[in-house]
Formats: structure tokens, sequence, C-alpha cells
């Protein structure tokens, strides 16, 4: 419901499970991750194309830079506690699928 339809990262307009993906912040590691945290809504973005295409994919191969803009977090990190930069504006993003206004970032 967050996404609107939409990529989360360029805004494009998703059509149907076909041109979209989940992206999971915090990695879920080889196999999955039995932590039901894993699949709450702030460790989630749905994004176009898939891991190695679209947005899902420059998420994946720009690990840097997806890490500096909180696309991408520590396993050790809480999701929903870590702004995430999404078309230039910081946000939060909630366990109950919202995004909030980010506090200020220096």
């Amino acid at each position: 419901m967050r996404s609107l339809g939409r990529c989360e990262l360029c805004g494009g307009s998703l059509d149907g499970w076909d041109g979209m993906s989940v992206h999971h912040r915090r990695p879920r590691g080889m196999g999955g991750s039995k932590d039901p945290r894993s699949n709450y809504a702030s460790n989630l973005l749905i994004l176009c194309g898939s891991g190695t295409s679209g947005c899902h994919g420059l998420v994946e191969r720009n690990r840097r830079d997806s890490h500096r803009d909180g696309l991408i977090v520590s396993s050790r990190c809480n999701p929903a506690a870590v702004p995430i930069l999404l078309n230039g504006i910081w946000w939060m993003l909630t366990d109950d699928g919202e995004r909030v206004p980010a506090p200020d970032i220096q």
C-alpha cells in the first residue's frame, strides 16, 4: 500500500509482479531468515526489476551508496530506526507500512 503501485526508489509505475520485486533492507542471509521481523514493512521496499535489474539491481550493485542512503542496513540494525533516502527526502519506514518524515539529518 505504501508504494501505491510505484517503485519506491524511482517512482516508476509497476505493472503487476512481473515488473517488481521485494527488497529486504536488512539482508536475510543465505537460505533466508526465520526472524519474523525480516518481513516487517520497515524492512521491505517494492522496487522495479529484480535483484540484478532495475532499481533492485541498482541497490544491490551499489552497496556502499545503498548503505549510506538506508536502502541496505546492517544485520544488527532495526530497519525501523534507520532513515532512508527516497526521491531526495529522508523518511522513516514504520512496521505498520507507513512512511513518515525523518528527523533532521545532518
